[in-house]
């Protein structure tokens, strides 16, 4: 089965994968996304901790929210201060993250748990769906442009030129919205297959265990 309501990987990988859809194919954009992303995770989890903490529980979502939006304004006025091409290219996308309900979900989950443990957990979560956010912006980065880019000296992208444009051909699809659906269906279904096969191995191992 593909669907383990008890595993949350299978609930915030769609989530996090609708957020990356209306981003730019290119890999330093998705790397900012990514820095921003543990930087909400973390000003989130902190801060849901003290709202408990003060027993502010009745304000806890608009509290909440205010931390990560003003979060997110402070990580934009820095990106517009060192990177402003990265800022004005990304605009409103990056207020989709503090309204996105893949850092809602880890930011309220496990509350009972101990704030380190949860830091550690949230962390390590946010961690492993970046590597397939980096994944999917590089594969498009440099299928879809034949390009790899990064961040560079004096505020500036650099921009790796990999391919011509002739020799990308018809990988330019990943570079468009419906190849974006493709893509991002594809990294779904890749993911929960393997996940599918290390229960399964785990399922095998546990079982020569008993015996």
């Amino acid at each position: 089965m593909l669907t383990k309501s008890n595993n949350p990987y299978y609930k915030y990988l769609p989530l996090h994968i609708a957020i990356l859809i209306p981003i730019p194919g290119r890999f330093v954009f998705g790397l900012t996304l990514v820095i921003e992303e543990l930087l909400l995770v973390l000003a989130g989890t902190l801060a849901n901790s003290l709202i408990n903490q003060l027993k502010l529980k009745e304000l806890k979502t608009v509290i909440l929210m205010m931390i990560l939006i003003s979060t997110t304004i402070f990580f934009r006025q820095i990106l517009v201060a060192t990177y402003t091409e990265i800022a004005l290219s990304l605009g409103f996308l990056i207020y989709l993250q503090p309204i996105s309900l893949f850092i809602m979900q880890l930011i309220y989950k496990d509350i009972d748990q101990p704030l380190l443990s949860r830091l550690k957990t949230n962390v390590l979560q946010v961690l492993g769906f970046s590597f397939n956010a980096l994944i999917f912006f590089i594969f498009r980065d440099i299928a879809g442009f034949g390009t790899f880019t990064f961040f560079s000296k004096n505020h500036m992208i650099s921009e790796k030129v990999l391919f011509s444009s002739d020799q990308v051909g018809i990988f330019t699809f990943f570079a468009s919205l419906p190849g974006v659906l493709v893509l991002s269906a594809a990294l779904l279904l890749l993911n929960l297959y393997f996940h599918e096969k290390i229960k399964m191995i785990k399922r095998v191992e546990r079982q020569n265990d008993l015996h």
